[in-house]
């Protein structure tokens, strides 16, 4: 991604942060990031293509984060390691977690499948070798993950303590999961 892209994000971002999704306009988005209307336009095509960037960016940041999970020797340690990695994730990046479970409609569903394939491909190597439960692989995200989206939402409403919980919330990701 461009790098003139970069600040025009942080400014949505913290729009966002601040206001919520109605709070990113074209406008805001001149006045808060010192980028011309017609270098938004150029950058995003619109305030559509700005949220669709700004979920790419912070789902790619996200999806990174867990990736070296996936070195863990054991299934156990994987889905833990997954799990807790994901919840570090949104305690260091409260405002791009908030945004992604705000913003789920600016996804594009191909990048998306494409950045989490070597996630899931993980679960399905490992399901086939009987070293996880054999869910099928729409069941990943709302079956197995529920507990660690669910502490997320309430850690974003800031009535949940996430670092605390975080073990907690492995242990319940890996109930779901083991064979």
């Amino acid at each position: 991604m461009s790098d003139r892209r970069q600040p025009l994000l942080a400014a949505a971002l913290r729009l966002v942060e601040e206001g919520g999704l109605d709070a990113v306009t074209i406008a805001a988005l001149t006045e808060r990031s010192g980028m011309s209307n017609g270098s938004i336009y150029h950058h995003f095509g619109s305030r559509a293509g700005v949220f669709a960037q700004l979920y790419a960016d912070s789902y790619s940041r996200c999806v990174a984060a867990m990736l070296p999970a996936l070195r863990a020797p054991a299934a156990e340690a994987g889905v833990r390691g997954l799990t807790v990695s994901y919840l570090d994730w949104v305690i260091a990046n409260p405002s791009r977690a908030r945004f992604l479970y705000a913003a789920p409609d600016h996804a594009d569903p191909v990048a998306k499948t494409a950045e989490f394939a070597p996630v899931l491909a993980w679960f399905l190597d490992r399901m086939a070798a009987g070293d996880l439960r054999a869910v099928p692989p729409w069941a990943l995200e709302p079956v197995a993950m529920g507990p660690a989206h669910e502490s997320v939402r309430r850690f974003l409403l800031g009535v949940f303590d996430l670092a605390q919980a975080r073990e907690v919330v492995a242990d319940a990701v890996w109930a779901v999961l083991k064979p």
